[in-house]
């Protein structure tokens, strides 16, 4: 009777010998990284171009599958929690942080706007000059652009104050009258 082969010793790094009925052999265990559970569809979604990608999240995943690092190592690096980093990257993520954002387009090497969506730009871009830029040049007191707005009128004073941040909810109302991204600019209508 065969019995199993068992570890003899171990000869640094990745060497072993191997002991099986009195005859040794080396082995070498070669180890690497598989790619997610959905490696094929990742392979064949991010063979595309980076320029071909519209959405942060997209870019994010696209990004990181090209530099073959996990979530967790991406949050790690940027300092962040995992789950906030697996929240951009599956478009879960109401607000990217601006701290974040930057490290990332630092990590990936890429533009900080390619890693914001409209939202997140509006307040990574500082909404305070934006919003009383818009109110002013439609010439509203608070009371009218907070009803603009959906607000009472001391939201409007908090967000001017940065006191508050604009919501989502109150962006959406909103973006048609304010500056796309650059305070001061005429409003595009």
């Amino acid at each position: 009777m065969t019995s199993a082969w068992r570890v003899s010793v171990p000869l640094g790094g990745s060497w072993y010998l191997m002991c099986r009925n009195g005859v040794y052999a080396p082995l070498y265990v070669l180890s690497f990284r598989l790619p997610a559970a959905h490696c094929a569809a990742d392979a064949q979604k991010f063979s595309c171009a980076y320029e071909d990608l519209h959405s942060v999240s997209e870019r994010l995943h696209w990004c990181r599958y090209r530099m073959g690092l996990m979530q967790k190592e991406v949050a790690q690096q940027v300092g962040i929690s995992q789950t906030l980093y697996e929240e951009m990257e599956r478009g879960d993520c109401q607000e990217y942080p601006a701290h974040a954002v930057d490290k990332l387009a630092a990590l990936y090497q890429v533009p900080v706007e390619d890693l914001l969506d409209e939202y997140s730009r509006f307040l990574y871009d500082g909404p305070i000059d934006q919003i009383r830029a818009a109110r002013e040049r439609l010439g509203l007191s608070r009371k009218a652009f907070a009803e603009l707005a959906g607000v009472v009128e001391k939201s409007v004073r908090d967000w001017e104050m940065g006191r508050k941040k604009v919501s989502k909810k109150s962006w959406e109302r909103l973006k048609k009258y304010l500056s796309p991204f650059y305070p001061g600019k005429d409003v595009v209508e």
